[in-house]
């Protein structure tokens, strides 16, 4: 009874041994076919979820890179729109400037108002600008066109909000995207630079030179405030800028971390598998020599 004991008990351990061998050849199988060190939890827990708090903070970093990037392309309108406006208000004080003096002529007025008159119009398309159906000028009304003028060219007050729009580019940074457009065409003045204009222009037809400088004047504020916001606008752009090489950064190195975690190290995998197999071809033929075991062979 003994021996038929010890016999059944080193069958049963030389078949664990080539189950074993049998599953650390399939691994290193799988490793190199898949190029995958982890497929499923089992094959690593804790690696596991380290990958998956990994993967968490490259989605992360992939939604703010995409907020990133929006910021970055809005910005860019409202830049170029701002450095246009710039040019604008410029053409208006040489405009307006030109009206003044006691030796101008009737003709001369008349040209210079009727310059106002399209730097107006082209103002107000600069302020109408749009991004994707939104209003760069509106604040959080962005679906409402910040001025309208009715079919005497007179532009109605300014019909955005002025609480601006701002959307986060990482955990503890905000960006302004959708600005007030009030702030920038009227500000602490009487009068925006639409109705500033009209009245530039009135002036300008009269020979009012007080009038005229006074008007200037309001022009030469906007032009401050303009500035003032582009300025905003290029110190956001350059942090952006920042910011994104910061995320790439981050993410690369997430992602580096995570192929540690997951990818197989080819040359350990096909070294581990031909040592593998070699340890399973040895329990293979030890399981063998052992089922030709009898009790002969103990006697």
């Amino acid at each position: 009874m003994s021996m038929r004991v010890t016999f059944n008990g080193q069958f049963r351990d030389a078949v664990a041994d080539v189950e074993r061998a049998s599953n650390r050849l399939a691994n290193y199988q799988r490793q190199v076919s898949s190029g995958r060190r982890i497929d499923r939890v089992s094959d690593d827990p804790s690696g596991v979820a380290v990958a998956l708090s990994e993967r968490t903070k490259i989605a992360q970093i992939d939604q703010y890179t995409r907020s990133t990037d929006s910021a970055y392309s809005r910005l860019t309108v409202v830049d170029t729109v701002l450095s246009d406006i710039v040019a604008k208000l410029t053409a208006a004080q040489v405009a307006a400037t030109s009206a003044l003096g006691s030796t101008i002529t009737d003709a001369q007025r008349a040209a210079a108002a009727q310059q106002l008159d399209g730097l107006k119009a082209a103002l107000l398309d600069d302020f109408n600008t749009s991004l994707q159906g939104t209003y760069l000028f509106a604040g959080t009304k962005s679906t409402t066109k910040p001025y309208v003028a009715d079919n005497t060219g007179t532009v109605a007050a300014y019909a955005g909000s002025a609480t601006e729009v701002q959307v986060d580019v990482d955990q503890d940074h905000v960006v302004t995207v959708g600005f007030d457009g009030g702030s920038i065409t009227k500000g602490s003045d009487a009068t925006d630079i639409f109705a500033t204009i009209d009245n530039l222009i009135a002036a300008v037809n009269a020979g009012d030179s007080d009038a005229i400088s006074n008007g200037i004047g309001l022009v030469v504020n906007m032009f401050a405030r303009v500035t003032a916001a582009q300025s905003r606008v290029g110190a956001s752009m350059q942090a952006l800028d920042t910011e994104k090489l910061r995320l790439s950064a981050t993410r690369l190195a997430s992602t580096e971390r995570l192929s540690k975690l997951e990818d197989a190290n080819m040359v350990e995998a096909i070294t581990g598998m031909q040592q593998a197999d070699t340890a399973y071809k040895a329990a293979l033929g030890a399981t063998a020599a052992t089922a030709k075991v009898s009790l002969m062979d103990y006697l």
